[in-house]
């Protein structure tokens, strides 16, 4: 491939190549999508669960020697819950919301 040759000056050079458009990657404006997605929720919590989640909060950051986040903590507990749901060996033997607390923490 043979170099273009030009007669315009340098300058009129110059102009002519910032007149040239210039495609922009577009994406959505922001932060970039997470590779695991997340979904925000809204609770109603009363001020002593709050506080116990506040606790769980800092006894994980003290763990971890790191900020966790209330997100993860909430995970973090979720998945606690599930393990432990899963040890029980008797299932759907519960009347009560109370009687289940029991067993989980028992």
């Amino acid at each position: 491939m043979t170099p273009r040759v030009t007669t315009k000056p340098a300058w009129v050079q110059l102009y002519d190549a910032r007149q040239v458009p210039v495609e922009f990657e577009h994406r959505s404006p922001g932060r970039p999508p997470s590779p695991i997605p997340r979904h925000k929720v809204g609770m109603t919590l009363s001020q002593g669960e709050i506080n116990e989640l506040q606790a769980w909060q800092e006894r994980f950051s003290n763990l971890l020697n790191r900020k966790v986040s209330l997100g993860e903590t909430v995970g973090i507990l979720t998945r606690i819950c599930t393990a432990r749901v899963n040890r029980l060996s008797t299932r759907g033997e519960f009347s009560t919301l109370a009687d289940l607390v029991e067993k989980l923490i028992g």
